[in-house]
């Protein structure tokens, strides 16, 4: 895209946020957001709009999302906030109110500091860097806070989970390092996105589905949950807040989640994985099958030992991808 181009949009996102009509804001960031090659799969560019790097992050799902909401409406519900980009995106580009939240305490910490104070913690990002000694040592005090062994105050956890998260291969929670980015100008680049992070109208909490969904019975929700492990499923293991340790992902209540969803009159968009099991469940709703390449990996050449199993001859991740939508009934 060049200068010219972009100098364009930014100006009619400037306009279209003045705007008091949120079907001409939408229109305006799909058109700015189209992909223009037309040899990809993807329909929509990435929209990169979050600091963190996130395991399941729906930066190239953006524009399916926000093509699917309802012209009527000015705020979100999102009860699971993982990286944020749909979250941001929707409040950044729409001018929407979002109240987003996350079972994992420790990652609603750090978006506090992010939304809050992006300088203090951009400032102690800044006094750390980014090697294979200082990434050690901060895994170690994460996993020694982790495993109840210290107690963290708040500032240094939310730094150390971005420093840890950022610089993990994966990305993931108390994961092992990624080379990529143990490099200073990567970390720099990083840094600043924390720095210059500014978006309004985004509010974050910790909670569980369930009180969520009793506490907004009206509201217009964005449902991005863990996606569904099962013997018709693509997901074979559990990811969040990591592979090894995935206690938010492995027996999440998906039928629970359903049951709700079924009930909830404010409507609703779930992105989850595409598999048999899903489909049936949501088959009274509108659901479209977009594609992207994952990025979760992204790089990584070896076949893993479940790819093998299945037939899979090479390690590229195919995206399994639905979303589906209940428009609002009241």
């Amino acid at each position: 895209m060049n200068r010219d181009t972009t100098s364009f949009m930014k100006k009619e996102f400037k306009c279209s946020l003045h705007s008091n009509n949120f079907k001409a804001r939408k229109e305006t960031f799909l058109r700015a957001y189209k992909s223009r090659n037309p040899k990809s799969i993807n329909k929509y560019r990435r929209v990169t709009v979050s600091p963190i790097r996130y395991a399941g992050g729906k930066s190239l799902a953006v524009g399916h999302i926000i093509e699917l909401l309802p012209d009527n409406i000015t705020r979100v519900i999102s009860p699971f906030l993982g990286g944020g980009s749909v979250e941001i995106a929707m409040c950044k580009f729409l001018g929407l109110e979002v109240f987003a939240f996350d079972i994992f305490d420790i990652l609603i910490n750090y978006w506090k500091f992010q939304i809050q104070q992006p300088h203090l913690l951009y400032e102690k990002l800044a006094e750390l860097k980014p090697d294979q000694e200082t990434y050690d040592r901060v895994r170690n005090i994460l996993k020694d806070h982790w495993e109840k062994r210290c107690m963290l105050d708040s500032l240094s956890l939310a730094v150390y989970f971005f420093y840890n998260f950022n610089l993990s291969y994966g990305p993931g929670f108390l994961g092992w390092t990624s080379k990529i980015y143990l490099d200073q100008k990567r970390y720099n680049a990083m840094l600043q996105k924390v720095r210059d992070f500014q978006v309004k109208n985004l509010y974050v909490e910790c909670a569980t589905f369930e009180d969520v969904l009793a506490r907004y019975p009206n509201d217009f929700f964005y449902c991005d949950p863990p996606y569904y492990i099962g013997p018709d499923s693509k997901m074979f293991k559990g990811i969040y807040p990591m592979r090894n340790i995935p206690i938010h992902h492995n027996g999440f209540k998906h039928e629970r989640l359903r049951d709700l969803l079924l009930k909830h009159k404010g409507g609703f968009i779930l992105s989850y994985n595409d598999c048999p099991t899903i489909r049936e469940w949501y088959k009274d709703f509108q659901q479209t099958f977009p594609r992207w390449q994952y990025t979760m990996g992204q790089g990584e050449t070896r076949i893993g030992k479940n790819r093998l199993e299945r037939g899979v001859g090479d390690y590229v991740k195919e995206s399994h991808e639905i979303l589906i939508y209940k428009s609002p009934s009241v």
